[in-house]
């Protein structure tokens, strides 16, 4: 079995492509197949037709292939990723200006 000097993995690819925007050699018969599907795929996310149907499909899912390529996925049995709330405690500027009504025997039953 030969093995291909200028052969890439799919994330190595997908990274080459991503730091190499402009295609470096415009003859595309010397072009490595691995990089053309690379630059294919690209396309695909970053140029939607929305004249064509199915354009947004294929555009959001070739986005998401890219994404899991290149950033990763989260490692099985983890949380989601999500937004921290974290609280801001107020000082109560209504102190002594606002009463709370007293209770009567007529509110509780």
């Amino acid at each position: 079995m030969v093995t291909l000097k200028r052969s890439k993995g799919v994330p190595e690819a997908l990274q080459y492509v991503a730091d190499h925007p402009v295609q470096s050699n415009a003859d595309t018969i010397d072009v490595p197949a691995w990089e053309l599907i690379a630059r294919r795929l690209f396309h695909v996310a970053n140029n939607p037709d929305t004249r064509v149907r199915g354009s947004l499909g294929r555009a959001s899912t070739a986005q998401k292939m890219l994404l899991d390529r290149l950033v990763g996925r989260r490692a099985p049995g983890t949380h989601p990723a999500r937004a921290s709330a974290e609280g801001i405690d107020f000082a109560d500027l209504t102190v002594g200006i606002i009463e709370k009504p007293e209770e009567t025997d007529d509110d509780v039953e």
